[in-house]
């Protein structure tokens, strides 16, 4: 559901665009809103997490994620339309970090190959995501919203078998470190660089005569692209260095779920190294697509690809100097 709810933000800004009488740039805001709420929702999240139940956290996140996909259903002004999608990212924020740490943090060896399950789940959603907006946002849009919204609910009820509480280190609190630091830069730009793909993309092939349809399915291409690498980790040996993993898996699909794992392999008895990449996550989200607009804004949407470009030669320059700090 969450991946559904992300990707398809990409190709629901023509609809937007003409729903609301606003331009495509700002249309494009969108995205950067959904991740601005996120950014609470994840701050929030890592301070509760040392204090409740993590299946509370998760069951209050899904019911607010709910409330905000129902507000937007019945969005018929611009500015309220932005506060509901603001009010759902807050739930995914909390969503996000939650379920990843919890995997991250559990024993065994295998835990690479999970949390890259776990976050194939997620880019399964974000392929149906564009397909599903191409075929009902036009004329079935409260009802799309509507119906994610009762789904969120559903999943509720599942929440209640969630166990388990994330390892937090005693005494003084330690700065998080140079090492963290890098991790977090480089998870900025990667979260930047796969929403600003995800969500500009549809736009700027329409830009160059394809039809939505077409502009979408493409998009679904794209995160179809991330869940199969994110499936293909599975089958990765657990002998293989997580460093390797991300710094090869520069395509893009194992890089979020395997370089949690990594930096949680470097401080494994403290959550709170982790719990920074999130932030890290949501600050990327908002930065990405909201810089592609800008750019387009100004010079037009063709110049999308020559930004995006930048910002991944910058990620993989930023591992590299982490597998190199790691390894010192």
């Amino acid at each position: 559901m969450m991946g559904m709810v992300v990707a398809g933000y990409g190709p629901l800004l023509e609809h937007l665009s003409s729903r609301f009488g606003v331009s495509l740039p700002v249309a494009g805001s969108t995205i950067s809103v959904y991740f601005a709420g996120s950014l609470p929702g994840v701050i929030v999240s890592m301070r509760l997490l040392e204090r409740v139940p993590a299946r509370l956290l998760v069951i209050v996140a899904m019911a607010v994620s709910s409330l905000g996909l129902a507000a937007v259903a019945v969005s018929y002004i611009w500015p309220f339309f932005l506060a509901s999608v603001f009010v759902v990212g807050l739930g995914f924020g909390a969503l996000v970090i939650s379920l990843n740490q919890l995997v991250a943090y559990r024993a065994g060896r295998r835990r690479v190959a999970l949390i890259n399950a776990v976050n194939g789940c997620y880019s399964a959603g974000a392929v149906a995501g564009p397909v599903l907006v191409a075929a009902f946002a036009e004329t079935h849009f409260s009802a799309l919203f509507l119906f994610a919204a009762a789904a969120w609910l559903a999943l509720i009820p599942g929440a209640l078998g969630i166990s388990g509480r994330l390892p937090v280190a005693t005494g003084s609190r330690v700065r998080p470190g140079a090492l963290v630091g890098v991790f977090v830069f480089a998870f900025v730009l990667y979260v930047g660089l796969e929403n600003g793909t995800g969500g500009w993309m549809t736009s700027h092939l329409e830009s160059t005569g394809h039809a939505s349809g077409a502009a979408a399915t493409l998009t679904s291409g794209f995160w179809l692209a991330l869940v199969t690498g994110r499936l293909l980790m599975t089958l990765v040996p657990a002998s293989v260095p997580e460093a390797t993993i991300v710094i090869a898996g520069s395509a893009l699909a194992p890089i979020f779920p395997t370089g949690i794992v990594w930096l949680a392999r470097l401080r494994p008895g403290d959550s709170r190294a982790t719990s920074w990449l999130y932030p890290a996550a949501s600050i990327g989200g908002i930065a990405g697509p909201g810089v592609i607009g800008l750019v387009i804004a100004g010079a037009g949407i063709g110049w999308a690809p020559a930004v995006l470009a930048a910002v991944a030669l910058g990620m993989s320059a930023a591992f590299l100097v982490a597998s190199r700090r790691s390894a010192a």
